[in-house]
């Protein structure tokens, strides 16, 4: 018998901030459909929310004069990467305390929307990782990291602030002037589903 799945609090803002970050996936057998942090190495929990840890005592994450913080940008062209061809970019939804940057967001809390991955990802780990995070997982024909670095900013903005997965693949495919395969993201259940709102 399975433990009961723990219900998370409402987020304590009305609606979640988006913004893109990077991911990759792991080499090994027992890590190939988790997501991992990609300069920290931290792996991001599955259908629950990843929460910021810090090491200082005196506050909780996101800190205003400390850089702790669950990391999104708004534009791609300002991602950062880790070394790797098991590279994912993706949206994050980011909600509970949440700082603005220059360049982006820190928050508290925040879990996947969708995810792009390119050929160094088979398909049979797109389809593990979309099932396991219960989100959409689309293939690219080049790298992420390719793919961030020549979308412009309106195509960008447009697929960060999508929220039908449908339109997800609509833009892409638009942006990249090329259809790929879909992993359709599962039916959202539970606290997810006010991601989608």
């Amino acid at each position: 018998m399975t433990a009961p799945h723990r219900v998370v609090a409402v987020p304590d803002v009305p609606a979640a901030v988006l913004g893109w970050r990077t991911w990759r996936v792991g080499r090994r057998a027992q890590q190939r459909h988790v997501l991992f942090s990609p300069l920290t190495g931290t792996p991001w929990p599955v259908a629950r929310p990843m929460v910021a840890a810090c090491a200082s005592p005196r506050h909780t994450p996101p800190g205003d004069t400390c850089p702790c913080g669950l990391y999104a940008v708004a534009d791609t062209t300002t991602l950062g990467w880790s070394p790797s061809d098991h590279e994912v970019l993706g949206v994050v939804a980011l909600w509970g305390e949440v700082v603005e940057g220059e360049r982006g967001w820190r928050a508290s809390h925040a879990y996947p929307r969708f995810l792009l991955t390119g050929p160094g990802i088979s398909p049979e780990q797109r389809a593990v990782v979309a099932r396991r995070y219960g989100v959409g997982v689309h293939a690219l024909d080049r790298s992420p990291r390719d793919l961030a670095r020549t979308l412009a900013r309106p195509a960008a903005d447009a697929l960060r602030l999508a929220t039908d997965p449908a339109d997800v693949a609509d833009l892409l495919a638009e942006a990249t002037r090329r259809r790929e395969p879909v992993v359709p993201a599962p039916r959202r259940r539970g606290w997810r589903s006010w991601l989608t709102a």
